[in-house]
């Protein structure tokens, strides 16, 4: 791979989301504001799972007043969660659902992040796609993968086997990143498609074609050398902020950019004039 190519331009188009189109038709309707209920007749108790249903509404209007009156709270939240741990147990609660039911308990601020940054990927969604069935419906680049690997038998697991899904996408040159940083854009497209898809429902893993294609994006990482610094740079921080860290590709992906960084230092070192420091 030339040190100066240029990015695919068909692969940069093919893994590009709908761009945002603001509309009053994919604005999502102001949500109905959760009623107080007595859950478990404990006041304080009951009054914290209300404030967690206020949060999870995402509305900006109805959360800050929920920050504000979870101040008002005065028994310490890890006190509150034992006594909520006490009432799911005599309840006869499996211990998943104690688990489950517990977790985050109190932290009204940190489940009001989440909720409102799901809110905001809702309005993206909608606002890109223009509603959820078009969202879940195959885009051009599922389609690309789908038809790259028709025929092609999944693993035990489900999943596509790298080497032979690797050779057939190789045959499409729509789907072969030409640069790191083709490989960093479809990874980013496939992440943000199943950010968006998750918005909205309780779902939205990418499919096995789709998820082989993202790996096979992260294994070339390890094979095209960086065009500079910043692209070596970018590559780096992708796999140690992403789920890449400690996989099989982190080795090579590593070892191609320190060799490739060493090769363009020295490429830029020939072509200088020395300088001599006395």
């Amino acid at each position: 791979m030339d040190l100066f190519s240029s990015d695919n331009e068909a692969f940069r188009v093919l893994f590009t989301l709908p761009p945002i189109k603001a509309s009053a038709g994919t604005a999502l309707a102001v949500p109905e504001m959760p009623k107080e209920s007595a859950t478990t007749g404990d006041r304080e108790i009951d009054a914290v799972l209300w404030l967690q249903s206020v949060v999870a509404t995402g509305h900006q209007a109805y959360v800050d007043k929920a920050l504000e009156a979870v101040t008002r709270i005065k028994t310490p939240m890890k006190v509150l969660e034992k006594r909520y741990m006490a009432i799911l147990q005599k309840s006869g609660a499996h211990a998943f659902q104690i688990l489950f039911g517990t977790m985050d308990f109190g932290e009204i601020e940190l489940l009001a992040n989440k909720a409102i940054k799901k809110s905001r990927d809702r309005h993206e969604a909608l606002a890109r796609f223009g509603s959820v069935e078009s969202l879940f419906a195959d885009t051009p680049a599922e389609k690309a993968c789908r038809k790259a690997l028709r025929g092609l038998k999944a693993g035990v697991v489900g999943l596509f086997d790298k080497e032979p899904s690797y050779a057939r996408f190789s045959k499409y040159p729509s789907l072969v990143p030409a640069t790191i940083g083709d490989c960093l854009h479809a990874r980013d497209y496939w992440r943000d498609l199943c950010r968006l898809r998750y918005a909205t429902e309780d779902y939205g893993d990418n499919s096995p074609q789709s998820f082989a294609h993202e790996c096979y994006c992260l294994a070339m990482l390890a094979h095209i050398r960086p065009r500079d610094a910043a692209e070596a740079i970018s590559a780096f921080d992708h796999v140690a902020e992403s789920d890449s860290v400690h996989s099989d590709e982190e080795r090579p992906i590593m070892r191609n950019l320190i060799v490739s960084g060493w090769e363009f230092a020295n490429q830029v070192t020939q072509h200088q004039p020395t300088e001599v420091l006395v």
